[in-house]
């Protein structure tokens, strides 16, 4: 039993491991082989393969990880709910900022099923985070949370134009003058 719990925890440590390396490697905006991971991890292939079978298997684990660090670190009990609303759209924005190379993966996806997750937990931290903050009365109550994915999903999609990051900046203080109550 002692030897199983230790194999159980060894076998996480090497998928920390992998998945470390690759946040490492899309972020740098590397170009490597599946099966480099492995080594770049400190493991064996047959260890990549187990916990990833695919690329995109590796890159949802990477997006997966830190949309739920995003997430968690967008509600704060000791602010209010609009600034905790605010703090994480403009999370968001440098989320995106800090990670292109695995935007760019993700959007090179065979199969873009696999990231369906860390977008539905985004869409739930964002209405939870509009839903306290319209009952505070601090935002509007009739803003629909697909209005403001939309505008996050954009934000995300337009890696490509040359002054991205000042209008992403700009379009995400455009959506929360827009939320504001009046």
């Amino acid at each position: 039993m002692a030897e199983e719990r230790a194999m159980r925890a060894d076998a996480r440590r090497n998928r920390e491991a992998i998945v470390a390396a690759a946040r490492v490697v899309f972020d740098q905006h590397q170009q490597v082989r599946f099966d480099d991971f492995a080594a770049l991890a400190g493991v064996g292939v047959g260890t990549l393969y187990r916990h990833f079978p695919t690329r995109d298997a590796l890159a949802a684990a990477v997006y997966e990880g830190e949309v739920a660090l995003l997430c968690e670190n967008a509600v704060d009990p000791a602010r209010p709910a609009v600034e905790n609303l605010e703090s994480f759209l403009r999370g968001f924005v440098e989320y995106v900022l800090e990670h292109t190379g695995l935007a760019r993966t993700l959007a090179a996806a065979e199969d873009p099923t696999v990231f369906t997750d860390g977008g539905i937990q985004i869409e739930r931290t964002v209405a939870d985070l509009v839903s306290q903050a319209a009952r505070d009365g601090t935002v509007r109550d009739d803003m629909p949370v697909g209005a403001v994915m939309i505008v996050l999903h954009g934000i995300g999609t337009a890696t490509g134009r040359p002054l991205w990051a000042s209008e992403s900046r700009a379009a995400v203080e455009l959506l929360i003058a827009g939320l504001r109550a009046t």
